[in-house]
């Protein structure tokens, strides 16, 4: 692969590719040096790299397995507090900054305490908007357990911030 190629792919995917893994592991540093480990395991194995299924889907497929290295060999899992990642625009007024990086913030809190396999579908399916194929061929599963996982894990993260929403009311 020429390292133009490289350059280009490198430039097309990288920001798809961190942000996925800066979600699945909370630190920015981490995620960028997990991104750096995609791209050289991406390089190395380019010649098993099959047509039949996009590149996108291959190289988070790449990601997610260096992530999963990753979070296996940390003892004990921690959770990350996600409101470090929130957006804000310009236009925003300091009042909407503030609600908007409140809820953005609590809504990653939770993400974040849902069991792994339900973490991983919402990031894929819901943040990262991948298809259901997609999200079947990185996670290996069938479409139809893609489609029940993500219906448990939405249900799972709606109680959740139920819950929330009322211990926050009933502390008022």
């Amino acid at each position: 692969m020429p390292m133009e190629e490289f350059d280009e792919l490198y430039f097309k995917y990288s920001d798809r590719i961190y942000s996925y893994i800066l979600l699945m592991v909370g630190d920015k540093q981490i995620a960028e040096d997990l991104t750096q480990e995609t791209f050289v395991k991406m390089f190395r194995n380019r010649e098993q790299f099959q047509e039949q299924s996009q590149f996108s889907t291959w190289l988070i497929s790449i990601a997610r397995n260096c992530t999963i290295d990753y979070l296996r060999k940390q003892k004990p899992l921690f959770l990350w507090p996600f409101d470090r990642l929130t957006s804000i625009t310009a236009k925003d007024t300091v009042e909407m900054k503030v609600e908007k990086n409140e809820a953005v913030g609590e809504l990653y809190r939770q993400i974040s305490m849902l069991k792994q396999k339900y973490k991983e579908v919402i990031i894929l399916r819901k943040i990262q908007e991948l298809s259901i194929k997609e999200t079947a061929d990185i996670l290996g599963w069938s479409e139809g357990k893609v489609k029940m996982v993500t219906h448990r894990a939405m249900e799972k993260l709606r109680l959740h911030m139920k819950e929330e929403v009322d211990v926050h009311e009933t502390i008022r």
